[in-house]
């Protein structure tokens, strides 16, 4: 039976830690199974300021016990990769296994210039991510053996990860373009879908299908959504997320739309949710959210 996913973004842009720590614990009091972040150094607009990423991660995983805990998406070209792999590890170990690790090109131009990283063009961010995902993928699986890569641009030489990892730790991959479907295809475990693109879901979720199939290849698939209980109205920041696609409206709504979701093959739900209320209605769904199953053909997701 398929099991089904369900985390919060934590409050980080334009808000300090007391928010983020305060809804950390209350989501993972009221049963959800992970909570996120954004991988982002300058808020949207940047006056509004964010929290770091890897950071807020670290404190949250002293602060809970049992949620997972990622970014959606940790943006490649922030950290070296070696150095990514070996942060992995460390906050996966001190978590007792919880970290979820999912990886992006990276695309806000505005971040890289304010902060002094080179900007590369598309096909090469690509690339690197590649380089990223198989120097992780070794230095995670190699036991604590030395690891070497020369990749298109990016490489390790006799790099040793210890203390090992304690479990193989899963790679998810955050994208919607043709070749990064096809990395993800190839070398991932999960991919993650942003809720930016949601309208575009159903027809890349077939260019997905024919790539994963080529590789003869099984990967979980996510999505990024805005989870809205209720009838509130949500600010204007939301737009540009897709709420209207997200899973919203009375208990009922939202199980129809989680089903749908789930028949498309999605299995987990990583959302936006306005307030500490909104996320009090949500937990009251969830245990009728999880007993969603529908082996029907999909409906349009987007």
């Amino acid at each position: 039976m398929t099991t089904l996913e369900f985390g919060v973004l934590l409050p980080q842009l334009g808000a300090g830690w007391d928010q983020a720590r305060r809804f950390a614990r209350h989501a993972e009091d009221g049963g959800f199974d992970s909570v996120w972040v954004a991988d982002h150094l300058l808020g949207l607009p940047p006056e509004k300021g964010i929290l770091e990423a890897w950071t807020v991660m670290s404190a949250v995983a002293a602060v809970t016990d049992r949620v997972g805990i990622g970014a959606q998406v940790l943006c490649q070209s922030f950290r070296g990769s070696g150095l990514l792999a070996k942060m992995a590890t460390t906050l996966d170990l001190v978590s007792g296994g919880r970290l979820r690790f999912l990886v992006g090109a990276g695309w806000y131009e505005a971040e890289y210039d304010a902060f002094g990283f080179e900007f590369p063009p598309a096909g090469q961010r690509v690339e690197e991510t590649e380089d990223t995902i198989r120097i992780c993928r070794a230095m995670f699986d190699a036991g604590g053996e030395p690891v070497t890569y020369e990749g298109h641009h990016l490489s390790v030489h006799e790099v040793v990860n210890v203390p090992p990892p304690q479990r193989p730790i899963p790679i998810g991959v955050g994208c919607t373009g043709d070749r990064m479907l096809d990395v993800t295809a190839r070398l991932a475990d999960e991919w993650n879908y942003p809720a930016t693109a949601l309208g575009r879901y159903d027809e890349r979720r077939r260019t997905f299908d024919e790539r994963v199939a080529e590789h003869g290849r099984e990967v979980r698939r996510s999505t990024q959504i805005v989870f809205s209980p209720g009838e509130r109205e949500l600010p204007p920041f939301y737009d540009m997320f897709r709420p209207d696609l997200g899973i919203r409206g009375s208990r009922d709504q939202m199980v129809d739309r989680v089903g749908a979701l789930a028949a498309a093959g999605l299995t987990g739900f990583y959302g936006f949710v306005a307030d500490e209320q909104a996320l009090d209605e949500l937990a009251e769904a969830l245990p009728d959210l999880r007993a969603v199953v529908d082996g029907s053909d999909p409906p349009p997701v987007g």
